[in-house]
């Protein structure tokens, strides 16, 4: 099972980067701080409520989301040290992304930002991101089908180009 330890390898490079140990240090610094530690520890049981439900009926009502989006915000302004962990988990979800998307594209082949369904201003921001993947490698490309875009809302108006 030579993919295990491929799996293995890439999670302990992943561990070193600056996106983990941010994301590690500012976990500490709000377990540190015991209003802070408070604090998150009670938006952290919300979302575990909601993450629940999700799991259960596979439908989050609403007005659950907006209030833990909002009690989110409230927490970012009123406690600095919560403020920077969330900063840090979007740069570590960014780098999760990024690991990801070249995941799939090893996989599959590699799509031309011509063929996702985005808006035209976003493709060329796409197209550094599929090249940066890349390695400025040559990767087969990937079949996108009718089926596969199937059950995707795109933005109103933008049309599909197949």
């Amino acid at each position: 099972m030579n993919y295990i330890n491929k799996a293995r390898e890439l999670g302990e490079a992943l561990s070193q980067t600056p996106e983990i140990q941010g994301l590690k240090a500012a976990e500490s610094a709000i377990m540190a701080d015991p209003l802070s530690k408070e604090a998150f520890s009670q938006y952290q049981d919300k979302e575990r409520g909601l993450v629940t439900t999700q799991m259960i009926s596979k439908v989050i009502p609403e007005k659950d989301s907006l209030a833990l989006l909002d009690l989110k915000i409230r927490l970012m302004n009123k406690y600095p040290l919560i403020k920077a962990y969330f900063i840090e988990q979007q740069k570590y979800e960014k780098l999760m992304a990024m690991v990801n998307l070249t995941l799939t594209t090893s996989m599959h082949g590699m799509p031309s930002a011509n063929d996702l369904p985005i808006p035209e201003e976003l493709k060329g921001m796409a197209q550094q991101i599929l090249d940066k993947i890349s390695g400025g490698d040559s990767m087969e490309k990937m079949q996108i089908s009718p089926e596969m875009l199937k059950g995707i809302k795109l933005p109103p108006g933008l049309t599909q180009k197949l």
